[in-house]
């Protein structure tokens, strides 16, 4: 199941997006507060928990500079999924993001995850339109 946020754009470069989203502790400032708790971070990864009551644990698997970043769950997670970071630089300070998940879930875990986890990726990249204005 694919589940994307929309297309936003950034006041920002697509450098300076792609340095603020690779750093998973940069990840607690667009992360939506009212629908993640405990959040907690490493170098290549982090944990939190998502309302519905569910943990999610994630790693930096891959990038590419400054296009994609591609998180995917861990050990701990009740689901699989690879989470991409799309950026495309569109203006020397302005370019688009996207956030996309690739889950997979069985019809009962699709009913319980896929409205919060819609709800986190819409957040991040409303998040991401917040933090820098275009």
């Amino acid at each position: 199941m694919i589940i994307e946020s929309p297309l936003v754009q950034a006041g920002a470069s697509a450098e300076v997006l792609f340095e603020a989203l690779r750093s998973p502790a940069m990840l607690e400032s667009v992360l939506p507060s009212n629908q993640i708790s405990e959040f907690e971070a490493t170098d290549s990864g982090c944990s939190f928990k998502v309302a519905g009551g569910f943990a999610i644990v994630i790693e930096r698997v891959s990038e590419e500079r400054p296009t994609l970043i591609q998180y995917a769950s861990q050990k701990g997670t009740p689901i699989r999924f690879d989470l991409h970071v799309l950026i495309e630089a569109i203006e020397a300070n302005k370019a688009s993001l996207q956030v996309r998940c690739d889950a997979d879930l069985n019809p009962f875990m699709k009913m319980m995850a896929e409205k919060p986890l819609q709800a986190i990726f819409n957040g991040m990249a409303e998040a991401v339109q917040q933090k820098y204005p275009v």
